[in-house]
């Protein structure tokens, strides 16, 4: 396979920032990432390569794990083992975005961020809000620095924090600050059964929370009226089931706009896109 003009103009650019990074051995980085990218050398190797990773696929590996990237909202994130693969589902909270006026300079919180999906999908829709992630987990702290580290090339600037959402005073300096918080926590229920890409495959504690799936929501939602201004937003994700237990914890918070959001155009057999969003009432 012959290589074009703007293969061969990106690959020349490549060599120049590959050289003015540092980079000890610019040609063989440079002719791996070319047939890794671009096009495969040794069609033997790739065939081997296609045939261990459809035996990985059989063993019920995410794809996600196996190719080392997933697509979300027209961003492409690494991910891997350690963290947890965004899903299509979360592009609700994206078109609930699109939907509803945030005044510019908005400070928005993702907590249990990951890989940072949904925040850099908050970034890249509106570029012009105040963008933080918040993921505890060391492993997906990595994964989360270095997908806002790679979009950095795309003029998206978002912060990335390390801090347990279930400590209330590593947030003191977000007081009353925020506009908008949203949240894709684990929400399975501990004794659930599910697909072993899941079960076997992901980091327990980005899956499950408490017997009834809902102990990390309870911790966030606490903490987001400490956290939100008056007629702030909150915008969490959980499964069809936990929509009424979720409403009514909303409720106890004293939260008004209270509604649940299913998207059925993103459900698949894994589960329903939903989400519940509430507003904190400016007379809290």
């Amino acid at each position: 396979m012959s290589l074009g003009k703007y293969e061969l103009e990106a690959i020349a650019q490549a060599r120049v920032l590959l050289e003015a990074a540092g980079v000890w051995d610019t040609d063989s980085d440079l002719s791996s990432l070319v047939d890794r990218f671009l096009v495969r050398a040794d069609k033997q190797r790739a065939l081997d390569e296609f045939r261990l990773a459809v035996s990985e696929r059989c063993n019920r590996v995410p794809l996600g794990h196996i190719l080392g990237t997933v697509e979300f909202d027209e961003l492409s994130l690494v991910v891997g083992s350690g963290v947890f693969i965004p899903r299509p589902h979360s592009i609700v909270i994206h078109k609930w975005l699109d939907d509803t006026e945030l005044p510019k300079g908005t400070r928005v919180l993702d907590l249990c961020a990951g890989s940072g999906a949904i925040g850099l999908a908050i970034s890249r829709r509106r570029p012009d809000l105040n963008v933080t992630c918040v993921e505890f987990e060391r492993v997906a702290v990595n994964y989360l620095k270095r997908n806002i580290a790679r979009l950095a090339t795309k003029n998206m600037r978002i912060d990335a924090v390390q801090a347990d959402i279930r400590e209330n005073e590593a947030f003191a300096h977000f007081s009353h600050q925020v506009g908008l918080i949203v949240a894709n926590p684990p929400y399975v229920p501990r004794q659930m059964q599910l697909q072993p890409e899941w079960s076997d495959h992901h980091p327990t504690a980005a899956v499950y929370s408490g017997a009834d799936g809902l102990d990390l929501t309870r911790q966030i939602t606490a903490l987001a009226i400490t956290l939100l201004v008056p007629n702030g937003w909150l915008v969490i994700e959980h499964g069809e089931d936990q929509a009424h237990a979720v409403r009514e914890l909303f409720e106890q918070h004293q939260l008004i706009e209270i509604r649940t959001v299913i998207d059925h155009q993103v459900s698949d057999t894994t589960g329903s896109s939903v989400m519940t969003v509430g507003r904190l009432s400016n007379q809290t």
